[in-house]
């Protein structure tokens, strides 16, 4: 039979579950009207005022949800890493397979942002180079879920094994920053001829399996 305290138990877990629905819906809208922002304006030029206006929330709530400007690109990297996490557990498939589609999802993630892509390839760049420690669990988050497919990948005969996970993640990000960067074109809006024919995922997976072809046990 169902108890006066079971029933609190469940009506108590059931506002728990909306409280946090809308605090997702809350983080969410803050963070697609900052996406836009950036897309029309550039990362530079928003606001933090200009993003809470968009959202329609206080500024002091943007705060409650993200410390900085910089945390909302941290959100898209966190997204990235829950498909990343669902790609790696795909362990029927190989590697390479794999990997590649961990980068041109994010590939696709800009759909034609151009200006949104070039803001995340300066902070893929920091990340990789020099993080700063607040950020260093979603650095981590990404080299777990790359290590994870990559000893899969030894394991199998798929990859060399002299070749150290962390550089060939190195290389391989430097390849994904470096494809973003040509297509994006300078922060004035000239593009490359070449770069306005062809998707940017289709980019990535070009210069990717170039790089594969070293990567690959022989």
């Amino acid at each position: 039979y169902v108890t006066r305290y079971s029933v609190e138990a469940a009506m108590t877990e059931a506002m728990v579950g909306r409280r946090e629905r809308k605090k997702e819906e809350t983080r969410r809208r803050i963070f697609e009207a900052a996406v836009k922002l950036f897309t029309d304006k550039g990362f530079v030029a928003t606001t933090v005022d200009e993003i809470a206006d968009a959202a329609d929330v206080a500024k002091g709530t943007f705060f409650n949800y993200f410390p900085r400007k910089e945390a909302i690109v941290y959100y898209l990297f966190e997204e990235w890493a829950e498909v990343g996490e669902q790609i790696a557990a795909e362990t029927g498939r190989p590697a390479e397979e794999r990997i590649l589609d961990l980068f041109t999802m994010a590939a696709a993630s800009f759909g034609e942002k151009r200006e949104l892509a070039r803001t995340v390839a300066q902070f893929a760049l920091q990340q990789m180079c020099c993080p700063k420690p607040e950020d260093m669990p979603a650095h981590r988050r990404h080299d777990q879920i790359f290590d994870d497919i990559w000893q899969q990948g030894v394991a199998r005969g798929e990859f060399r094994a002299d070749v150290d996970p962390m550089q060939a993640h190195g290389v391989l990000g430097s390849v994904f920053v470096g494809a973003v960067t040509w297509w994006v074109g300078t922060p004035d809006g000239r593009v490359h001829p070449q770069a306005l024919q062809y998707a940017l995922p289709d980019i990535i997976q070009a210069n990717m399996k170039m790089v594969f072809d070293g990567l690959r046990k022989t």
